[in-house]
């Protein structure tokens, strides 16, 4: 049980927001989502203190969940829900049902970025682009539009963010509504949240501008209301540090590091796979495709490397959703079509196709010019997949340095580590067995029991409340949690 005290409060109670998962609805997460997703999991399963488990609606109150909500947030979690996945040669009509009765049975309704998965799997259209796919997710927001209106009104609950007694975990679905709506900053008890990057404030080229905007919103409003920041990597912690004390020295939270590993393997321990992959061999790439994950540099290694090796090049297997600025990805495989006999693009996998491709391909490749983690690199680790990262810092951390790197811009030296790899079999099994004999695979209860570490020695140093926190943040800074030893933390993994 977490317990410290803040002018006398005892603090024995932990709140955690399931906003994001439930808005995500049932489809494979990826990236923050994945993280979220996994502290859900390891927080429902934790039986050593009672957990409670709430949303933040429209108005930013926290509103807990009742039982049938928790029964559909526990399956949703552990995958057991169908999903807007497969199904390609089945009619529009019918993927178009199976969407609107997925919706129908939830309890909430989805976000946005369901309504776009799900309009590509009605549509076939990977690039969230034309008719068929636009008129596919105005019939899905129309259905969610009724549903909501025809829902019974939702009996209001105490507010875990009133709880002076509590620390409340604070999704960044959450952080976005109520950073953009302004409301108001009420919150009685602690609160935590989870800062995975600062790409759009370090690296503005790389987001558009209106996602920049609310990025550094939502930034300073984590800023001025958490308690403790905790970040997925020692990079991504300095970097958070350093903007935090440029910006408010005076008001600077704690902020801590728990590394969240990569749980994609964990998380399909007990489901089987299908094949991902048949016949020739293959390169793979897992990443949103967007502009900051360079994908440009590996279509001009596969493009000066098709004439010298021939053959022996494998297929380049980029698995992932479209995101935003890949104009120049387009445009180069559009001046390079015969590129499209080395290229393959894979979108809307579920978990179980994913963990096939990891399975069955050669190797793997990383060129992101920069990371908060990397969670794609230790994906392919987890599976014993060697795999060749850039220069990011965070990906040499989510490797745990045991991988190749090579300067993220660096063309000639990508074209020398790929044809390395692809004509040395020595060499990748030099690197397998590295993997095997040298990776320390961070579990999600690894991942939970850091963070309650975090929680725990939070309350244990009077800040555990925003208004307990002194007003110089220099001590703060020279006692950052994410340099504390196990000992101080109040719980073991042990006991999750």
């Amino acid at each position: 049980m977490i317990a410290s005290h803040c002018q006398g409060n005892l603090l024995k109670k932990l709140y955690i927001d399931a906003t994001l998962p439930l808005r995500w609805g049932p489809h494979p997460p990826v990236g923050i989502p994945r993280v979220e997703t996994a502290l859900i999991r390891q927080a429902l399963r934790w039986k050593a203190s009672p957990v409670g488990f709430f949303v933040v609606d429209a108005q930013g109150w926290g509103q807990m969940l009742d039982e049938a909500e928790l029964r559909y947030l526990r399956q949703l979690v552990d995958g057991k829900l169908p999903q807007p996945v497969g199904g390609e040669h089945s009619s529009y009509p019918a993927r178009l049902w199976k969407v609107l009765t997925i919706m129908r049975a939830a309890p909430f309704a989805f976000g946005r970025e369901f309504d776009r998965v799900a309009a590509i799997f009605v549509s076939g259209s990977e690039k969230r682009r034309g008719i068929k796919f636009q008129l596919s997710k105005t019939a899905i927001r129309l259905f969610k539009i009724v549903k909501s209106a025809l829902r019974p009104r939702r009996a209001e609950t105490k507010n875990p963010l009133q709880d002076r007694n509590a620390t409340c975990f604070l999704s960044s679905a959450s952080v976005h509504d109520i950073a953009a709506k302004k409301l108001p900053k009420d919150n009685a008890g602690g609160i935590f949240t989870i800062m995975h990057d600062l790409i759009p404030i370090d690296y503005p080229q790389f987001v558009g501008p209106h996602h920049a905007r609310g990025f550094v919103r939502n930034t300073e409003w984590q800023m001025e209301n958490s308690d403790l920041l905790v970040c997925v990597s020692k990079y991504t912690a300095d970097r958070v540090r350093c903007h935090a004390a440029a910006s408010m020295p005076d008001r600077a939270p704690q902020v801590a590091v728990a590394s969240p590993g990569a749980f994609l393997k964990e998380a399909i321990s007990d489901r089987s796979t299908t094949c991902g992959q048949q016949g020739r061999k293959f390169v793979l790439y897992c990443s949103t495709i967007e502009i900051r994950k360079n994908h440009i540099l590996l279509l001009k290694v596969w493009h000066r490397l098709m004439p010298i090796l021939g053959d022996r090049l494998p297929t380049l297997v980029l698995c992932g959703r479209w995101g935003w600025m890949y104009d120049e990805l387009v445009a180069f495989m559009k001046a390079h079509p015969e590129l499209r006999d080395y290229v393959q693009f894979r979108s809307n996998l579920s978990d179980q196709q994913l963990a096939a491709l990891y399975r069955n391909a050669e190797f793997s490749v990383y060129p992101s010019a920069v990371e908060g983690w990397g969670l794609g690199a230790a994906e392919c680790l987890d599976f014993g997949l060697p795999v060749l990262i850039s220069d990011a810092p965070s990906l040499a951390e989510a490797t745990q340095g045991l991988m190749p790197t090579i300067p993220a811009h660096d063309v000639e030296a990508w074209c020398a580590a790929v044809a390395k790899a692809c004509t040395d079999p020595l060499w990748l099994g030099e690197l397998r067995e590295t993997i095997a004999q040298r990776y320390r695979p961070i579990g999600e209860r690894d991942f939970f029991a850091a963070i309650i570490g975090h929680v725990g020695a939070l309350g244990s140093t009077d800040l555990g409340h925003r208004n307990c926190r002194p007003k110089s943040a220099a001590a703060e800074a020279a006692g950052s949690t994410s340099k504390m030893p196990a000992e101080r933390s109040t719980l073991r993994p042990a006991e999750l």
